[in-house]
């Protein structure tokens, strides 16, 4: 067992895809009901590290396990087909682990692709969802019209990330609306940073990955899942920025439990990672309290 940034890293796999698990130092036990362990699931151009923060935080208690999605960072070698082609990777992977409840927690396209597991479950799929806590993460879109226009959108981007330089691209990316809060030299220091995570490795370009990722998950490609989240009977909460006004509206519309959060942009987690950790724990917490009176009851 190795300490990376006071953080006790009890185990990695590398295959399917690359993940990291941070093991509680407090008993797994919460009253009669056993904790769930904590699977976070980055945004487009993320990585495991994105969530360090947090992790340092929260896996004083929980089990905190986090997933480099197909063509990022060391998953940047798997190229993914679909959401089910995602969720068969992330089936595996979490196999290499001992844990049976799980809360997933996701930012933007992990935000999707958790609710796409929560919602379409591949037959094989062998973990319980205690819970969603999904932040600035797009329920899909309910029209043709709107998924042909979106499908165009994000089709730019594809071919742009494919054959243009990273940092090119990346320029423009953070030009888009749900970034507009970040400063001049926030914007520089991402480019960087995701730069650096997405050089290219073992012949593989970076660029061309994310492409493909991007390509296989387009939120033109999502269902519009929003009813079935409604209707699954799990716990879901929903976490916006308040300078993310498009979210802002997409959150309060959607009948879910939500929580807004001051001062934040679309990177709730980057932005107060303090108030996000917390709103996990209380969420994990809510969820235990829950499932502790339902055993009770029976």
């Amino acid at each position: 067992m190795q300490i990376l940034s006071n953080i006790k890293t009890s185990k990695k796999t590398q295959l399917p895809l690359y993940s990291v698990a941070f093991e509680p130092v407090n008993h797994h036990v919460q009253g009669t009901a056993v904790k769930p362990s904590l699977v976070f699931l980055h945004g487009l151009l993320g990585s495991t590290t994105d969530w360090q923060p947090i992790v340092a935080d929260l896996s004083a208690d929980y089990q905190c396990i986090c997933i480099d999605l197909p063509g990022h960072a060391g998953s940047q070698a798997v190229t993914a087909n679909d959401f089910q082609h995602v969720q068969q990777l992330i089936i595996a992977t979490l196999a290499q682990y001992q844990i049976d409840n799980i809360v997933l927690v996701g930012y933007s396209l992990g935000a999707r692709i958790a609710m796409t597991i929560a919602t379409e479950q591949a037959r094989n799929w062998p973990y319980t969802i205690d819970g969603l806590l999904l932040e600035s993460g797009h329920p899909g879109l309910n029209s043709s019209a709107e998924q042909l226009q979106r499908g165009l959108h994000d089709l730019g981007w594809v071919t742009r990330f494919s054959e243009e330089t990273l940092p090119t691209v990346l320029i423009d990316w953070y030009q888009q609306g749900v970034f507009s809060s970040l400063t001049q030299d926030h914007k520089n220091a991402l480019i960087k940073r995701r730069c650096q995570t997405q050089a290219d490795k073992n012949g593989f370009s970076g660029g061309m990955q994310i492409s493909k990722m991007l390509a296989a998950t387009s939120l033109s490609k999502q269902r519009y899942l929003l009813p079935k989240l409604q209707n699954s009977g799990l716990p879901v909460r929903m976490v916006c920025g308040e300078w993310d006004p498009k979210f802002v509206q997409l959150t309060q519309v959607s009948q879910l439990d939500y929580r807004t959060v001051s001062q934040a942009g679309h990177n709730v987690h980057a932005d107060q990672p303090l108030v996000f950790s917390q709103l996990i724990r209380d969420f994990a917490d809510d969820v235990i309290s829950n499932k502790t009176a339902q055993m009770s009851a029976a």
